[in-house]
């Protein structure tokens, strides 16, 4: 009974961290006047750390969490959205998607779930809130730049949840 309680309340005070972490760095966000992509895909990282300890259920509620006080406390509603309807939560599709053995057909739905994600962001963000933002450069560019840019993040992101399972999470748990 004792290493139940004791695993929970770890589970819990995790996800209250990388909470608080993701918050910090997303309103870093809203206030900095640059590095906005930057910090939006350190703020994806953290979810990261949940998923290792193989807590989706756990991440899934982090995330929601996040994106909740986020939308509360963050100043700029635009700084958020990012977070909330792509760079939150890829982590998380990441996780299950790579559960397919055939990495090519992983790959190519991480691009697709990336792909929808981002035609969210673009369709409400920019379309709603912010028309005529991206109107300088064509669709055609948009779109390579974009698939350019996911397969750097996808990089990044594996590096650095790697860089995690090997130096970061010993420092966290012991034991």
């Amino acid at each position: 009974m004792r290493k139940d309680y004791t695993v929970k309340t770890h589970r819990i005070s995790l996800a209250a961290m990388f909470a608080a972490m993701t918050l910090i760095v997303l309103y870093l966000a809203a206030i900095l006047p640059s590095g906005r992509l930057s910090l939006y895909f350190l703020s994806s990282i953290f979810i990261a750390g949940l998923l290792v300890e193989d807590e989706p259920v756990t991440a899934l509620m982090t995330f929601a969490v996040v994106s909740g006080l986020g939308l509360l406390i963050v100043p700029n509603l635009l700084t958020v959205l990012p977070y909330v309807l792509l760079f939150g939560h890829y982590g998380i599709g990441k996780y299950f998607i790579e559960k397919i053995r055939d990495k090519v057909t992983a790959f190519i739905l991480k691009l697709l779930y990336f792909d929808v994600c981002l035609a969210a962001i673009y369709f409400l963000a920019y379309g709603v809130f912010a028309p005529g933002l991206l109107e300088a450069l064509p669709l055609w560019a948009l779109i390579t730049i974009a698939q350019v840019v996911f397969v750097v993040y996808d990089f990044l992101y594996s590096k650095l949840t790697l860089f995690y399972v090997r130096v970061i999470r010993s420092k966290l748990i012991r034991g």
